[in-house]
Parts: structure tokens; sequence; C-alpha cells
């Protein structure tokens, strides 16, 4: 599981500029922009709105990314990698801004095969 995180744009308080009174959405739509055209290598995932539109499409999408990751066809830049029970430490750090890039990987507990 990869994690970028938008929202340490807005957990980290107000942004002032000159015209608006608050520069968080003006951020968030850079941080955007640069993760759908700027960036090598990326895609912008919305998780929530494919979630929400094809769940199943959702799971099939990260287990071809664990696979993908599994055979060294891609390597993302990691800034921390810890167990599921730590993963509320780490979307705290990412908001806090406390992890390099704010990419985080947690390690997949063990399921059988269905």
């Amino acid at each position: 599981l990869i994690c970028t995180g938008l929202s340490a744009v807005y957990t980290q308080g107000q942004i002032r500029a000159p015209i608006i009174k608050d520069a968080r959405d003006v951020k968030a739509a850079y941080v955007k922009l640069k993760a759908k055209f700027f960036m090598n290598n990326t895609i912008y995932y919305d998780r929530m709105v494919r979630y929400n539109e094809a769940p199943n499409e959702y799971a099939q999408h990260f287990r071809y990314l664990c696979h993908l990751v599994g055979k060294g066809t891609i390597k993302p830049a990691v800034a921390a990698r810890a167990s599921l029970n730590m993963v509320p430490f780490l979307h705290k750090a990412i908001e806090h801004g406390d992890t390099p890039y704010g990419v985080c990987v947690c390690a997949p507990w063990v399921t059988k095969v269905e």
C-alpha cells in the first residue's frame, strides 16, 4: 500500500496569501496537478472516488500494484515501513509533514487465498 497524502495541506493550518484569505485549496490543486502531470511513473488515483464508484475494481488495482512492487517493476520512494497496527501513527506523521514526500508503506497482513 503506497500512500501520498493531500490531507496535510488542510491539517497544518491556514495558508495566508495576499489576495486569498486561505490558499489551502490552491495548494491542494497544485499538489494534485503535480502528481497528475509532472511526476514520473505516477498515476493520480483518488482512492475514495474509485472505491465508491467501483469497489471490485479498486481491490483489483490494489492487488496489481502489490504484484508490480513484488516483481520490482515499480520502485516507489519509501519514507517508512510499518505493520498495520502502526497505520494511525504513520497517517498522523504524513498529515504533520514528518515524512519525506508523505510516502509510507504498510506491510500487508497474511491472508489465505480463496
